[in-house]
């Protein structure tokens, strides 16, 4: 015994220096296999203490290394986990929230650096296999697809290139009538009945064999045992004669249907004790058999970490995760907690349990740590080495505090709650953000959450709520505002600026210029600007996009119809409100509607929320703050869409246009938004709300008043007369500058010296931008989100070039040429003020004109008189204003 004591010990040490069984000295980087379960509950292993899945080979992975008892994933979904594994970064911060639809645009950004990408720089080949679901995809419209090879692994197999989840598992990989292969598998190698988790696993074997010589990072990302369930026949029969399958959850089953059947007879969807679960786990536990024998027969398994884990717990319409409550889409411990095992020969003890609390994003640097390769700190990293624990199974001292952030619109096809988790030691606090509520939870007593104690503990709770509020703040997570008005359908447009998939339908000017991820506009801007969206067109919508004050006093979102504005969203440090405009088809005019105090903090991340249906329009940033309008001109198809700024700086991010249809309890929630409509009054001066009143007041009455509309048309004739019988006096601002753009547009056409004079304007600007692009050529290869801003940055620093001055007074000089020669073309609005009001003075002494103007100013008074006698309020304000 003492021997055989002894020559384990010594074989340990071996192990730990890097020597393996045979004596043979393996100086290089631990090979790594991470293996990637899809949907795969916490309960669900043999070594979990499932006694009707079978998974031996996992089952032996564990006795020969590690279990880990309290894995959690980062997110209760798919790609937020897949998004935190690869960067280390959490989904609230990456912005990657939820699952991924087919058509999103907020695919992993190629600026974020990756672990594949960083261990390809140090000698490791990297391969991928499966599911990725960190992208929207070219076959549902994306316009950009990110693929594996996008983000640092040198070759990938099987991966999506449409919608998964669709339990097409057997080659073609086609489902239904579906026109392609939802999978990039474009021939079989295992026969017409190839299965998809097998073909898999091969590849995976081969990988390893193929890349032996070289340290390997390999990523066998299964899309088993994710529904709609489908297992190989001959296992399925193998657990139906197991245990009798429970009752199935769904009574259509597609899968069933094409086989002619009705219902659910083939158990795809049994409740518990389904065989196609248990089947499709078999599967995935082969593989690690296949790749542990491999590794054994080429003498790598002493230096290679083997990982196996779950993406988030298992969907409850197939499984249980008992004694965990709740599933897959949950914040409660069944959704998030997930198995996790560890083997690595040359560090990690056979047969250990480690009860340390760990998140996915530790991934990153413990897998770092392991290669001895040092973490970049340029980039924020969230995850925390576990290499210590792996070593002993011992977790630090001092604890530690896991978060989640999981806001959701409404539940989706799995339900779910829109919630956001704190774990602090052993208290676990929820917070869910359609109600406000929050439950508390002593995990070390109450693992399947049962005894909620926020109410008999309001100490605790109140500190977990205020570091999860930090915590929430330092990540820049997003919190949208539910839903009210609309259900949200088909994605219309997106834009997350992620660089390199910046729309091309913006409007870039040298005022605005999508960094880093983010739309910002300059803070170096001359006056107001807007920058637009070209081929827009929706009606009924929800418009979602996140917003930062920085410097800017008032920013809009603009939209409209016909190539005008007619609903605005101003946004100001103090408020937000709704405002329709001017529309003669109405004809309507500028109405000020619902209002809302609120303090922004102008470095904060906010999302507004903005909902149009029919005649009625909603905004808000959260459940509690929002402002309301309805109104006839919003119940039209929208054109125009584009967002303003003062001359100060500010920025937008995760720009989203929905389809829409009605919100199944809008009747309910318009009670919701008139109770909240005014719980939030802007303070202003009784002048200010005079005018605002006023402005109301007179679109108001004149929809719904026919004698004052007949006095307003009265006024409007008159002023029709009087433009025809004095234009030069009469006439507006916009009515002289579109007779100016005319009578270009007829110079240009007809007028030779126009056309040359104006060209040479052209040539010289020209000339002052190719000097730019001379000095930096680089940012003529700039994209157009860009381009333009890094050309106005050029010309600031390159102002007091003599060359560049030279170039400017050649174009002043040429552009005053042009001025010279046709004045009429470059009135100001002062010159055209001060032009009419000149015109006016010589006629002041012809009566006709007089008349003429007295009459206008009758009816305009006989108007304000109706007015103020049959709006009550304007009539108060008057009073108060005109009181003594």
């Amino acid at each position: 015994m003492m021997f055989l004591r002894v020559a384990r010990c010594v074989l340990w040490l071996m192990l730990v220096i890097g020597v393996t069984p045979d004596g043979i000295a393996d100086s290089r980087p631990p090979n790594i296999v991470f293996v990637l379960a899809d949907d795969l509950g916490w309960s669900e292993l043999g070594c979990y203490g499932n006694t009707f899945h079978e998974t031996p080979h996992l089952d032996q992975l564990t006795a020969d290394g590690m279990k880990f008892t309290q894995a959690y994933a980062a997110t209760p979904v798919c790609s937020p986990y897949r998004a935190a594994l690869l960067t280390g970064q959490h989904p609230a911060r990456l912005g990657i929230l939820d699952y991924l639809r087919p058509n999103s645009a907020n695919a992993l950004s190629t600026e974020t650096v990756t672990l594949p990408e960083i261990l390809q720089q140090h000698g490791y080949v990297t391969g991928m296999i499966g599911k990725w679901h960190l992208t929207g995809y070219e076959h549902h419209g994306a316009r950009h697809e990110s693929r594996p090879r996008d983000h640092g692994f040198a070759w990938d197999f099987a991966r999506e290139v449409k919608g998964v989840g669709n339990g097409a598992n057997f080659w073609p990989y086609v489902f239904r009538d579906q026109p392609i292969r939802w999978i990039d598998i474009p021939a079989n190698r295992l026969g017409d009945q190839e299965y998809l988790t097998d073909r898999m696993n091969l590849e995976a074997v081969d990988f390893i064999e193929r890349e032996r010589d070289r340290p390997f990072f390999l990523y066998l990302s299964h899309y088993a045992p994710h529904s709609i369930l489908n297992g190989k026949p001959d296992l399925v029969d193998k657990y139906r004669r197991k245990h009798p399958p429970g009752p199935s959850t769904r009574e259509r089953c597609d899968l069933c249907q094409d086989q002619g059947h009705a219902g659910d007879p083939l158990h795809h969807w049994a409740g518990d004790h389904n065989p196609h679960l248990a089947a499709m786990l078999e599967s995935i536990d082969e593989g690690i058999g296949m790749i542990r024998s491999r590794l054994d027969e080429l003498g790598l398994a002493g230096n290679t970490i083997i990982i196996f884990t779950s993406d988030n717990g298992g969907e409850t319409n197939v499984t249980s995760n008992a004694p965990l409550r709740g599933g897959k889409s949950e914040l409660y411990e069944g959704g998030i907690r997930v198995p996790l095992i560890v083997r690595w020969p040359a560090v990690v003890p056979e047969g250990t349990v480690c009860s340390r609390p760990t998140m996915n994003v530790d991934f990153f640097p413990t897998l770092l740590e392991a290669a001895g390769i040092a973490v970049d700190e340029s980039q924020p990293l969230d995850g925390v080495s576990i290499l210590s624990s792996l070593r002993n199974g011992s977790p630090p001292s001092g604890g530690r505090t896991l978060y989640w952030h999981y806001p959701l619109d409404r539940p989706h096809f799995l339900g779910g709650r829109s919630a956001g988790a704190i774990r602090d030691n052993d208290w676990k606090l929820i917070e869910f953000f359609d109600t406000g509520e929050a439950e508390l939870y002593a995990l070390a007593d109450d693992v399947a959450e049962q005894n909620n104690l926020a109410a008999a503990r309001p100490d605790v709770t109140k500190r977990l709520q205020t570091q999860l509020a930090e915590w929430r703040a330092e990540v820049e997570a997003r919190t949208p505002s539910p839903p009210l008005l609309t259900t949200p359908r088909q994605l219309a447009f997106a834009d997350h600026f992620t660089p390199g998939q910046v729309s091309p339908r913006w409007f870039f000017s040298g005022e605005w210029a999508a960094e880093n991820g983010i739309l910002r506009r300059a803070d170096d801007g001359t006056g107001t600007t807007r920058i637009f969206l070209r081929e827009t067109e929706f009606d009924d919508a929800l418009i979602r996009f996140d917003f930062r004050l920085h410097e800017s006093q008032d920013i809009r979102l603009v939209t409209g119809g016909d190539g005008h504005y007619n609903a605005v969203i101003h946004i100001r440090p103090d408020h937000f409100f709704i405002q329709t405009a001017l529309d003669k088809s109405g004809p309507y005019f500028p109405s000020r509607h619902g209002e809302c105090a609120i303090d922004f903090d102008p470095g904060r991340w906010y999302t507004m929320t903005v909902e149009f249906l029919g005649d009625r329009l909603v905004a808000h940033v959260d459940p509690e703050h929002l402002a309301s309008a309805q109104h006839p001109i919003l119940d039209r198809t929208r054109q125009y869409f584009a967002f303003q700024v003062d001359e100060s700086a500010a920025a937008f991010d995760n720009v989203q246009i929905f389809t829409v249809g009605r919100h199944p309890e809008l009747d309910r929630n318009l009670d919701h938004i008139e109770a909240l409509d005014a719980r939030h009054p802007v303070s202003r001066s009784l002048e200010d709300e005079f005018e605002i009143e006023k402005r109301n007041a007179h679109d108001r009455l004149y929809r719904s008043n026919a004698r004052y509309r007949e006095l307003v048309q009265q006024v409007d004739a008159l002023d029709a007369r009087n433009r025809s019988m004095y234009p030069e006096v009469f006439r507006t601002h916009k009515e002289f500058h579109q007779e100016v753009a005319a009578l270009r547009r007829k110079l240009l056409a007809e007028d030779a010296r126009y056309k040359e004079l104006l060209f040479a304007t052209h040539r010289a600007t020209r000339a002052l931008d190719e000097f730019l692009i001379e000095q930096d050529p680089e940012v003529a290869d700039l994209p157009e989100s860009r381009r333009n801003r890094e050309l106005e940055r050029t010309r600031d620093r390159f102002r007091d070039d003599s060359r560049y001055r030279e170039l400017v007074l050649e174009r002043d000089a040429a552009q005053a040429k042009l001025e010279a020669a046709y004045p009429q073309l470059f009135l100001t609005n002062e010159q055209i003020s001060r032009m009419k009001k000149e015109r006016r003075q010589a006629r002041d002494d012809d009566p006709r004109f007089r008349t003429a103007i007295q009459e206008r100013a009758a009816a305009w008074q006989a108007q304000q008189t109706y007015l103020f006698e049959h709006d009550e309020r304007l009539k108060q304000l008057h009073q108060r204003l005109t009181a003594p």
